[in-house]
């Protein structure tokens, strides 16, 4: 009886620590039969988008283990890539190019919001909160007046198709049709009608490499120990 009892209480825990994956396969076990797409469509749709995805998590990765806010460091690293896209764009450099010139251009000016956030939140240690939610307005607030004002007006756009018809700002939407998934058609492989995106796994595999090596540093050690108890990382 007491073995049964504590089976009991272990696949309860299970239960309970999986209840989000067990919610989503019987969400998808009653909807895709009811969805009527075929099987190869779905497993296509999974893999194209397992493969954008996974670099948002391993985006996040750091700063969870750096005791960061989840949607804080995602916003900042956003704003910095929509606006290296935006010059990218209108430079008119596409495909592969196009995109690690975006990431080459993205990155300092990550490098500046990051630093210019940490800073003030250095200044306000005990109420990182509301800091940190008054900055995510305000840093809205400089990237709404740089899109929307200084590009086309102080920042040269050349392209109509992306300035507004007022002669300056930037489109809601700008197109990306140039870009889009260059990465993934880089070494093509269909496998029983699934096409593998091969060439952007084998980057999240070396972007997974990065993260394990860079753990292992004395700078991402520092970052971990920070991220659980700034006392212990003190005093370290």
């Amino acid at each position: 009886m007491n073995t049964n009892t504590k089976k009991r209480e272990k696949a309860g825990a299970i239960l309970r620590q999986s209840s989000v994956p067990i919610m989503f396969v019987i969400i998808c076990a009653v909807c895709i039969p009811i969805s009527g797409l075929s099987p190869s469509y779905l497993v296509n749709e999974i893999v194209t988008r397992m493969g954008r995805n996974v670099f948002l998590i391993l985006s996040l990765l750091i700063p969870i283990m750096a005791g960061m806010g989840l949607n804080f460091g995602m916003t900042l690293g956003a704003m910095a890539g929509e606006i290296a896209l935006i010059l990218v764009s209108d430079w008119q450099i596409v495909g592969i190019p196009g995109m690690v010139l975006a990431m080459i251009f993205s990155v300092p000016i990550s490098i500046l919001l990051g630093w210019f956030c940490g800073k003030i939140l250095n200044l306000a240690r005990g109420r990182e909160m509301i800091t940190s939610y008054i900055i995510s307005y305000f840093i809205n607030g400089v990237y709404q007046l740089v899109v929307l004002y200084l590009m086309g007006s102080v920042i040269p756009i050349r392209h109509g198709s992306i300035k507004l018809p007022r002669g300056y700002g930037i489109r809601n939407t700008v197109s990306l049709l140039n870009m889009r998934q260059k990465l993934d058609n880089l070494i093509p492989l269909t496998i029983a009608g699934v096409k593998i995106p091969v060439m952007t796994f084998i980057v999240i595999g070396v972007l997974c490499l990065v993260i394990v090596w860079f753990r292992r540093t004395k700078l991402g050690q520092d970052m971990r120990a920070v991220g659980q108890d700034m006392q212990v990382a003190r005093d370290a």
